[in-house]
């Protein structure tokens, strides 16, 4: 069942990845879920700039009573008409950098096989020409995504059970063989599955529109003046640190095992962020084991659990729940209201039982 929450206008806004290798990589055994391919994927194109479909200019009330400008459910700024497209990310020091993840809405990074993470990166606002490296799909996927509505998923194959698990969760996706993949030569396999989201949504018009996935947004927030100031928020997933922070314009900067993230078409100067959450989560094997004996694992966003929002410097805590998988998550402070997102771009961690957090 969904909840529906009042929020007064102006000031809030009602909207809202196994790696199967790490630096020495052990071979994933997938299976494609594709037909015939339609382009090849051995050639490597070159597209190296952005991209996206045009947006909207959002619509005002004629009629003299005042009434917000609508704003889209996953930014909270201007609405787009493009579909939601998740992408599986590699993100090893192996498949650094990474391609497009500057242009991601939404970036969430779960736990998978051998201590390691990956990226699952949500394109709404923007669909760019390029992204990867593109990998496998786990089981916490077909969970999660639905949140968003009718999203397409779009990742290099993955084990026969997921594969299953994919087809049996309604879940559209689209994997390396159709048109919109191919093999660059930026990488050596299996990290050099690229991918052209403009392509894949230009071949999908069937998509569905997006849904909130549960994120309220507002451009300030009055418990920001009471809470907690922290410059620093580091997140250790077993074999895997991700860091965020505070630059001077109030955003984070996102940084893997030490290093700054950066995206190789275009933002040479790092990737960051307007909202960081840490949903702190439980996870347990899936029953899919890698190549290396190594057991996957579901992370469980069903159900409820607390978390903390980062934004503008300050942390807010509060309890997410979602009761279904169709359902979007709710993020409340300890009152019961929601929180505030600011307008822009976030990063979950999924953060199971044995993550830990350090803010600073």
């Amino acid at each position: 069942m969904r909840v529906k929450h009042v929020v007064p206008l102006l000031t809030m806004l009602a909207v809202t990845l196994t790696a199967c290798s790490a630096d020495a990589p052990v071979e994933e055994t997938t299976t494609s879920t594709t037909s015939t391919p339609t382009t090849s994927t051995s050639a490597s194109p070159t597209p190296t700039t952005r991209s996206s479909t045009p947006t909207p200019t959002p619509t005002t009330s004629t009629t003299p009573e005042e009434v917000a400008a609508p704003v889209d459910p996953l930014t909270g700024e201007k609405p787009s008409d493009n579909p939601v497209i998740a992408v599986k990310i590699e993100n090893t020091a192996a498949g650094m950098p990474q391609y497009g993840i500057a242009d991601a809405d939404v970036i969430y990074t779960e736990q998978v096989e051998g201590g390691l993470v990956r990226l699952i990166a949500i394109y709404h606002s923007t669909l760019p020409e390029e992204v990867g490296a593109v990998r496998s799909i786990r089981s916490t996927d077909m969970q999660l995504l639905p949140s968003y509505g009718d999203p397409l998923l779009v990742a290099s194959g993955g084990a026969p059970r997921q594969l299953k698990n994919l087809r049996n969760s309604g879940l559209k996706s689209a994997m390396e063989g159709v048109n919109g993949f191919w093999r660059s030569s930026v990488k050596y396999a299996p990290y050099n599955v690229h991918a052209n989201l403009q392509t894949l949504a230009d071949d999908r018009p069937e998509l569905g529109e997006v849904q909130s996935p549960g994120f309220q947004f507002g451009a300030t927030d009055p418990r920001l003046d009471t809470a907690r100031e922290v410059d620093l928020v580091d997140v250790s997933m077993r074999n895997a640190r991700t860091a965020f922070h505070l630059a001077d314009d109030g955003r984070y900067r996102v940084y893997f095992d030490g290093s700054p993230y950066r995206d190789a078409v275009g933002e040479e100067d790092g990737v960051f962020v307007d909202n960081v959450i840490v949903q702190h989560t439980t996870n347990a094997p899936d029953g899919t084991i890698d190549p290396a004996g190594n057991p996957s694992y579901l992370t469980t966003t069903i159900g409820e659990g607390s978390f903390t929002l980062y934004r503008d410097g300050k942390a807010i805590d509060g309890t997410w729940s979602r009761a279904e998988t169709d359902d979007p998550t709710d993020f409340l402070d300890g009152d019961g209201d929601p929180v505030l997102l600011a307008p822009g771009k976030t990063w979950i961690l999924l953060a199971p039982q044995d993550a830990t957090v350090h803010q600073g």
